[in-house]
């Protein structure tokens, strides 16, 4: 890892402003995570599927604000932040792997008990992008844990 990608004052400051930027991204997105899922009615379907698509919604929010920090750290040269952020993504990506098993029991019944057409169609549209964003958004953050944590381990800082 490079001691520091841009050492000039003003190039420093591109990496502060990126880095508030990324907090605040993160900090909205974990923000309507938590107000979404607490406080939790879990053993209630329509609950369930509701917050369960809403928070793979929320994902990109986070997942920016993540990346910007982890950006951040890698071009700063800041292992320790590099590690944590890193490990907050695998721990983000296991949440949303027990999200998609809650999601999936969930969905059958909502399948079963929705009669109007309308309502049913709009259920599927709901899953088919909940589906997609749910394969694709524990890969995203367990690809960037592992280019975080392959990164910390360079050369140290100078």
């Amino acid at each position: 890892m490079p001691a520091r990608v841009l050492a000039k004052p003003q190039d420093l400051l591109v990496w502060r402003f990126l880095q508030i930027i990324g907090v605040i991204f993160l900090v909205i997105g974990l923000l309507d995570i938590f107000t979404s899922w607490l406080p939790s009615q879990l053993g209630d379907p329509e609950w369930e599927l509701g917050t369960t698509s809403q928070f793979f919604d929320v994902v990109p929010l986070l997942g920016l604000g993540v990346a910007f920090l982890l950006a951040v750290a890698v071009a700063t040269g800041r292992r320790w932040q590099i590690r944590l952020i890193a490990t907050f993504c695998v721990l983000i990506a296991v949440f949303m792997l027990l999200a998609v098993v809650l999601y999936a029991t969930v969905l059958p019944l909502a399948f079963k008990v929705i009669t109007n057409p309308l309502a049913l169609v709009q259920i599927k549209k709901a899953a088919m992008k909940t589906g997609i964003q749910a394969l694709l958004y524990p890969f995203a953050m367990l690809w960037l844990a592992g280019a975080g944590w392959r990164s910390s381990f360079g050369r140290p800082r100078s």
